[in-house]
């Protein structure tokens, strides 16, 4: 035991010494007066109102561009473009089936791909019927097959259409931005560099890639790289989005992926900024240590009832012109907090309890478990199974299924102490280091 001990603290020393902690600037509320972004001077941005950078013009050199399925069109969309539609026009929407809605032009992604990439694809199968049905679905999965297609030709295309822009940011429909702090993050970079931000996806012997749907950005030194790799592949260079760069897509499994293997060998990297670019909702987000301090510019998996509802309490903030972390968006789940809650589960998952004889036999037993466990901070109870969690989290309704019953609860004396411990270190929004770098 001593030696596997001291195996142990010379790993942990040797990895500190090396790569050292994480480390973190502190986001300025106002960014410098001598931005290194492409522009004479700063816009006067007035933090905390509606729109504030967009009416600034402090996001005019910025292209917010939407990818989407056919289906959300007449689902999603609207209610989208009612919100952002108040604050810039300057937006780009791709799906596999063109069309127009609300004065937005929707671009066929994949229209001008080559015939080969579509011939004897299966995943393809789908696209004519797209481009002939009186009705769509919402969503099918023969649908979501052509998803991953899109993002290559997107980047032509949009090369092609906003060849001014210094940045770009692409999103989903269910992806929602502070543009405050999404401004004052921009402003901190040179788009004459090629960069490549978002929220690091780490998968097995791959390039480390930027998830889709936590929002990612490519600034135009980027973009040049990719159009100069991209002229390798295309025969035709007056019609952007012919090809896929020289990847067979149908064996990737995601777009977002097989985006970022040309970006490496255009010679580009994820600089990844998780937590403040995060595939979470406001009720799933893990409150705890990593997501606490941090500036918040994405959040994923947001529903229009909740984008509506988010709208309302930040427009009601304190201190609307200081910049948003977790540990302020933290009181917006925090009524839902409760000693005991029926029917619902709070998504519990670092440790597991089941059987009778065990912290699975009642919800009692579940919350003597959790308190016996320092850091435990919430759980959960359903048949024989209990669940603790050492992160905070909201969850959602989970109604009572084959006689099984979802029993949630929070230690809520631990949440305020957690609270009062983290919140004197915060000192300010904290801009993480990049990791990777």
């Amino acid at each position: 035991m001593p030696i596997l001990l001291l195996t142990l603290f010379l790993i942990s020393f040797v990895t500190r010494l090396l790569f050292g902690q994480r480390g973190f600037d502190i986001l300025p509320e106002r960014p410098s007066a001598n931005p290194v972004r492409s522009r004479p001077h700063a816009p006067d941005v007035q933090y905390g109102e509606e729109c504030a950078p967009f009416r600034a013009g402090a996001l005019d050199d910025v292209t917010i561009v939407l990818k989407l399925g056919a289906g959300q069109v007449a689902t999603q969309l609207p209610s989208y473009l009612s919100r952002l539609g108040r604050c810039t026009q300057n937006v780009l929407l791709f799906s596999d089936r063109k069309t127009e809605y609300g004065g937005f032009e929707i671009i066929d992604a994949l229209a001008n791909l080559r015939p080969e990439y579509k011939y004897n694809n299966p995943d393809f199968d789908i696209y004519d019927k797209i481009q002939h049905a009186a009705v769509l679905e919402e969503k099918t999965t023969e649908g979501w097959r052509l998803d991953k297609y899109k993002f290559l030709p997107m980047i032509e295309l949009a090369d092609a259409r906003r060849p001014k822009s210094n940045w770009f940011l692409f999103l989903e429909l269910d992806t929602y931005v502070n543009w405050d702090n999404m401004q004052r993050f921009l402003a901190s970079f040179d788009p004459k560099t090629p960069y490549y931000f978002g929220s690091p996806v780490w998968p097995r012997k791959k390039p480390v890639f930027a998830h889709g749907g936590s929002g990612f950005v490519l600034s135009r030194g980027a973009f040049n790289k990719l159009m100069a790799r991209g002229r390798m592949f295309a025969e035709n260079h007056r019609s952007p989005g012919t090809h896929l760069f020289g990847k067979d897509v149908r064996k990737e499994c995601c777009g977002d992926e097989v985006l970022a293997k040309v970006l490496k060998e255009s010679g580009i990297s994820v600089k990844g900024y998780w937590p403040m670019f995060n595939g979470e909702s406001p009720s799933s987000i893990r409150f705890n240590p990593e997501q606490w301090c941090e500036a918040i510019l994405t959040l994923h998996h947001v529903q229009p009832e909740e984008f509506a509802s988010l709208e309302r309490w930040e427009a009601n903030r304190a201190q609307r012109a200081k910049p948003l972390t977790f540990e302020e968006l933290f009181t917006y789940i925090e009524p839902g907090l409760q000693e005991r809650r029926e029917d619902w589960t709070n998504l519990s998952e670092d440790m597991t309890y089941t059987g009778k004889r065990t912290a699975g036999k009642s919800w009692e037993s579940c919350r003597a478990a959790c308190s016996r466990v320092h850091k435990c901070m919430q759980y959960e109870h359903f048949g024989e199974t209990c669940r603790l969690s050492r992160s905070i989290r909201l969850g959602h309704e989970q109604p009572a299924s084959g006689g099984s019953r979802h029993t949630s609860g929070w230690m809520t004396s631990r949440i305020q102490s957690f609270k009062t411990k983290h919140t004197k270190k915060c000192r300010g929004a904290h801009f993480p280091h990049a990791n990777p770098r």
